[in-house]
């Protein structure tokens, strides 16, 4: 009989230590929720003018010091330079000779989650907000540190539409044409 508890005992173990990683929890694999989102988007833009997906990069900081850490844009133009697979636009002032990044436009699919109400529920009554070009414009500012316009798709059709992007501006900074 002792052997046979013994026995029995030892089968519960290795039951229980082989079905252990079964109940062990998984880190979630969803985005974040949308008020999470819409915190980190204005935390990191009021601390440090940076877009989720910029990080470590903010406006301000040089276009030269982007290609240095992450290699070339995947795609330029005069002002912007493109980085697709990591979900962020950078517009610079090419009349600098560091290129000075003036405004990031950070478009992650993360955002999607976030719809108009959860914005303004979160953050309250906008600078401004317009309708422009089948977009709807949403903008915050504390016109010293950030300027933060969130692009939806159409209000029109869609009176809580969700988010496409967001650009984030530091007060001072311009895009000078050459």
């Amino acid at each position: 009989m002792k052997r046979w508890i013994q026995g029995l005992a030892i089968s519960m173990l290795t039951l229980l230590a082989l079905a252990a990683p079964a109940f062990a929890s998984e880190p979630p694999t969803s985005d974040p929720a949308p008020d999470i989102l819409v915190r980190q988007i204005m935390g990191l833009a009021f601390e440090s003018q940076q877009s989720i997906n910029s990080v470590p990069f903010a406006a301000g900081d040089s276009l030269k010091k982007v290609i240095k850490k992450w290699g070339p844009p995947e795609d330029i133009s005069t002002v912007a330079a493109n980085y697709w697979s990591r979900n962020v636009r950078f517009i610079y002032d090419g009349s600098t000779g560091r290129k000075t990044i003036v405004a990031i436009e950070d478009f992650g699919p993360q955002l999607k989650t976030i719809h108009l109400s959860d914005v303004k529920g979160l953050i309250g009554n906008p600078d401004s907000e317009k309708e422009q070009e089948g977009n709807y414009y949403v903008t915050y500012s504390d016109k010293e540190n950030f300027t933060v316009t969130f692009v939806f798709q159409s209000a029109f059709s869609n009176p809580n539409p969700s988010l496409e992007m967001y650009i984030l501006e530091r007060p001072g900074l311009e895009l000078k044409q050459k």
